[in-house]
């Protein structure tokens, strides 16, 4: 019977990790591509790749499967309407890709309610079932909210509302916000949504939901959606242009691109929130007033502003000057959504995130990255120099340079792989390159470019050949490479909230999780403000937190009987006690067994003793004589004033760590023939706790040395 039911579990696990597998097919991952790349790129990546992946030309083992991939994933891209297809609904028509399944699963009975009894609107542009919300449009919704109409067949006052969703639904596509209908009778969405009334219309957005209750007009519904967006949140309000300059100024602080909307409009565009919400992390916005520009006074970068049209400029490290400005026809979501995706780096960024590491060293990337490592001081005072190294390496090769600080207040992981090539001591900045062929690897070889605070007084004189240099890692092959497996990279990037705002937002998203995504309580909700729900409510909470109460001494008397019976029992060897010796760790006692053997009765007798401990700081372990002679041998020695002591089977050792001395209990077995003291084992340990030691012997310090 046993055997049947591990047979089923293999199965089980087996077939998971296979329709695992097949799920995570991304063609962009594996030719180390964005979703923006040109043809020419595609067609550059794939013939690098399968170059060196050729089963032919690799030895590893698994230059087959990464061969077949990459002929998969340029299959899809390189063919226009796949490509299509799958940056829409994240597959394509073909059924496998060379045994590369990468349909999501779809619910048959979905299937068959639309296809054969058409609960759905035939001019419907996009329809989702309960799968598809779950598992995409929620988790994403922090980067593309949707908005879904919901309605039946036969709903004849449903004909109106769904003519103007649909009169709109291309309007907020342009903008990057999705849209797509649903049939409330599908019960599982409904329900999933909180769906009270037909016909019903919701936004999706930073993974709640909101239900409109309004009249059904384009305007209500236009301002619905942009109130269910925290544009606050992500985009910053300028009042004057000393806030501009601080915003622009803070690249170094923040590590960020800065771009800002100069508009006449006291709110953004959705045009421009969407592509910010995208690119939080990378890219910080914010909007100016474009009736606060004056003629005097101002910065030179607004004096060629228009103050009727909208008006977008990207900086990053150039104060005085936008990298990119967008502005009259230019200014769309699509040219916007570009725009950030090619510059959500600064030219000379810190890796201050995995996001950030990821975009300067990509996967299977053609061109190496390099990296700055030591002294943040130089750093920062040569910052400028080092930038237009960064920005000429990425106009001529497209190699990205950043700075890795591995302090102990930064990428402290990385401080393993840098102290090869650095000693924090030192007062220097050196170069390094990288690369990296899988995700988890990172090979790094030293360009022996190094800069102390004299050379680097020299380093703008020298950039041209500094640069010739780093071109020979980019167009060579590389020799005395070391390879590495990439350490956790600390998230640095996080925005900063204080803790009234965390506490508020997480109040927010279990209200809308518990309420309004929930049909009862949501109905319920509507009698909030009578006495009879609040009389209920209360009764609810008394009765509950009685329940708790009683639950919870039942677990705690669980526990104190339970802990009783569960105590820790550690082998005695070198890990154990150097855990304990070491500068910061904790103040205890060890209570070593001596035994022979682990089948010894002095070994069942100190389990029960120990057992009977009800309160104890103590921790509980076993020295077996075979195999720590050497160290029982190197104690005798270590104890001043020459005292002479033998270590017989059943004997228990109380050791204080800190203050270097122990006690003997000289048997725990009633029947050893040294055990002749008439003190039990447990007054033995009352002593101790009490602070009665009999004949503590001092050393000088603890032996390390076990056979």
């Amino acid at each position: 019977m046993y055997s049947i039911k591990y047979i089923i579990i293999y199965f089980i696990l087996g077939f998971h990790n296979l329709s695992a597998n097949q799920n995570d097919f991304n063609p962009y991952e594996i030719l180390g591509l964005s979703r923006t790349a040109s043809d020419k790129d595609i067609r550059q990546s794939y013939k690098r790749l399968a170059k060196y992946w050729h089963p032919d030309k690799n030895s590893e083992s698994n230059a087959h499967d990464q061969f077949t991939k990459i002929n998969a994933a340029y299959e899809i891209l390189s063919d226009s309407k796949k490509r299509q297809q799958y940056d829409e609904y994240g597959t394509t028509s073909d059924d496998n890709h060379h045994g590369f399944n990468t349909y999501h699963f779809r619910d048959p009975f979905d299937m068959f309610r639309a296809h054969f009894f058409h609960e759905t609107s035939s001019g419907a542009k996009k329809i989702i079932h309960s799968h598809e919300f779950l598992n995409n449009i929620l988790p994403n919704s922090d980067k593309k909210p949707y908005l879904i109409f919901g309605s039946t067949n036969f709903c004849f006052h449903c004909r109106k509302p769904l003519e103007i969703f649909r009169s709109i639904e291309k309007q907020f596509n342009d903008v990057g916000i999705g849209t797509a209908e649903f049939n409330i009778n599908d019960e599982r969405l409904s329900s999933q949504l909180g769906i009270l009334n037909i016909p019903s219309l919701c936004v999706i957005s930073q993974g709640r939901v909101y239900h409109f209750d309004m009249d059904y007009t384009e305007a209500n519904i236009k301002e619905f959606v942009r109130k269910s967006i925290p544009i606050k949140r992500f985009i910053q309000i300028l009042r004057n242009y000393d806030d501009i300059l601080t915003m622009i100024k803070s690249y170094n602080q923040s590590n960020r691109v800065h771009a800002l909307l100069i508009t006449k409009q006291k709110i953004p565009t959705l045009k421009f929130v969407i592509p910010c919400l995208q690119y939080s992390t990378r890219i910080q916005c914010a909007l100016f007033n474009s009736s606060l520009i004056k003629t005097t006074s101002i910065p030179s970068f607004l004096k060629q502003i228009s103050i009727i049209s909208d008006t977008v400029l990207l900086f990053k490290e150039d104060i005085n000057k936008p990298e990119f400005v967008i502005k009259d026809n230019d200014f769309t979501f699509d040219n916007l959504q570009k725009l950030f995706e090619s510059n959500q780096l600064l030219h000379l960024s810190t890796i201050t995130s995995a996001n950030v590491f990821n975009l300067i060293c990509q996967i299977n990337s053609a061109k190496p990255c390099f990296l700055i490592i030591g002294d943040r001081n130089l750093f920062a005072q040569y910052h400028l120099s080092f930038l237009q190294l960064s920005k000429q390496l990425f106009d001529e090769y497209k190699s990205r340079m950043a700075y890795l600080d591995s302090s102990s207040i930064q990428q402290v992981q990385f401080h393993e792989i840098v102290s090869s090539y650095y000693h924090t001591n030192e007062k220097k900045l050196l170069i390094l390159v990288a690369r990296r062929l899988f995700s988890d690897t990172i090979e790094i070889q030293n360009t022996n470019i190094e800069f102390d605070e004299k050379s680097l007084n020299e380093i703008q004189r020298n950039i041209i050949h500094i640069e010739e240099n780093l071109k020979l890692f980019i167009n060579n092959r590389w020799q005395f490479t070391k390879k590495y497996k990439l350490p956790i990279i600390i998230n640095f990037d996080e925005r900063k909230q204080d803790i009234f705002t965390r506490i508020i937002d997480q109040f927010a998203y279990k209200w809308n999780y518990w309420i309004e995504r929930n049909r009862l309580l949501r109905y319920l909700s509507g009698y909030l403000y009578t006495y009879q729900f609040w009389m209920f409510t209360i009764l609810i909470f008394v009765y509950m937190y009685y329940s708790r109460s009683e639950s919870d001494n039942r677990n705690h008397n669980l526990k104190q009987s339970s802990k009783i019976n569960q105590i820790k029992i550690c082998e005695f060897n070198e890990a154990l006690l150097q855990q304990y010796t070491n500068p910061g760790a904790s103040n205890v006692i060890i209570l070593v067994l001596i035994a022979d053997t682990p089948e010894d009765l002095c070994v069942k007798d100190f389990i029960r003793e120990i057992n009977l401990i009800k309160d104890s700081h103590m921790i509980f372990s076993i020295l077996y004589r075979q195999q720590s002679m050497k160290w029982l041998n190197e104690l005798s020695k270590k104890i001043q004033n020459q005292q002479s002591i033998k270590f017989f089977s059943s004997n228990v050792l109380a050791l204080y760590i800190r203050r270097k001395f122990f006690v003997s209990y000289e048997s725990i077995s009633n029947n050893n023939e040294q055990s002749n003291q008439t003190l039990t084992f447990l007054d033995w340990i009352d002593l101790l706790f009490n602070g009665n030691f009999r004949e503590p012997i001092t050393i000088t310090e603890w032996p390390m040395k076990f056979n």
